[in-house]
């Protein structure tokens, strides 16, 4: 199925891929091949693909989506869970109000999560807001300037710090308050990992085997059992071997 104008996509199994170049309206259980869309596509729809989903242009997905891979270069919203049995690419945006699975999640442009998000192997490069816990093997989150907000994080390797504050411009005072600092990468709850570096975050509690703590870092409590590194102008409350 292929629409150019606009059309509707009612509930059914398509064997082939489907292509959205105008305007679509989405209804009910649809399973495809693949779905493309380079217009706009919306609706109340549960879609499942065999193989990509991807959105160069706007879809709105009122249920849950289903794939092996999910790319997107434009807009995705989803209403429920957002899940790639691979990978899940994303250049432009994807909000979703559920839980964002996938074998490997990579992020240069946002990602707007309101459940949890769940990889073997996670990179931000860009910017992430996730209410849930954020659980993967390997996490690194070179975050934009303030633009960085998760419940929680639990993975083996976690790398987390500000991409502009790795600048070697030296701002003066009257510019940096001006246009902006580095900004800080918040996360609400806890960080807890086996090897944990971080830089310009925020947050209660970090755990981990071997822990390095860089500029910027505001915690209250630091846990480590093997290794700690706390750069001098990081504020730590307290740390403790256990």
């Amino acid at each position: 199925m292929r629409i150019s104008g606009s059309g509707h996509i009612s509930a059914g199994d398509y064997e082939e891929k489907i292509g959205v170049t105008g305007s679509a309206k989405l209804d009910g259980k649809i399973r495809c091949q693949a779905f493309h869309c380079a217009g706009s596509a919306s609706g109340k729809a549960e879609l499942e693909c065999k193989e990509e989903v991807k959105v160069s242009g706007a879809m709105s997905v009122d249920g849950r989506l289903i794939a092996q891979k999910i790319h997107i270069s434009g807009s995705l919203s989803v209403s429920e869970e957002c899940q790639a049995k691979e990978e899940i690419k994303i250049s432009g945006s994807l909000k979703c109000k559920g839980n964002v699975k996938g074998t490997e999640i990579t992020v240069a442009g946002g990602i707007r999560c309101e459940g949890g998000m769940e990889a073997e192997k996670v990179k931000i490069v860009g910017n992430i807001h996730c209410d849930g816990l954020l659980n993967a093997e390997e996490i690194e989150i070179a975050s934009e300037r303030g633009s960085c907000n998760i419940g929680s994080i639990g993975g083996s390797n976690i790398k987390m710090y500000c991409k502009n504050s790795r600048s070697s411009i030296v701002r003066l005072p009257l510019l940096d308050k001006l246009v902006g600092g580095s900004g800080r990468l918040e996360v609400k709850q806890s960080i807890e990992g086996d090897v944990v570096a971080l830089e310009n975050v925020i947050t209660p509690l970090v755990v981990g085997r071997v822990v390095a703590i860089g500029t910027g870092c505001q915690i209250d409590l630091v846990q480590y059992s093997e290794e700690i590194e706390i750069h001098p102008e990081a504020k730590v409350k307290h740390y403790e071997k256990v």
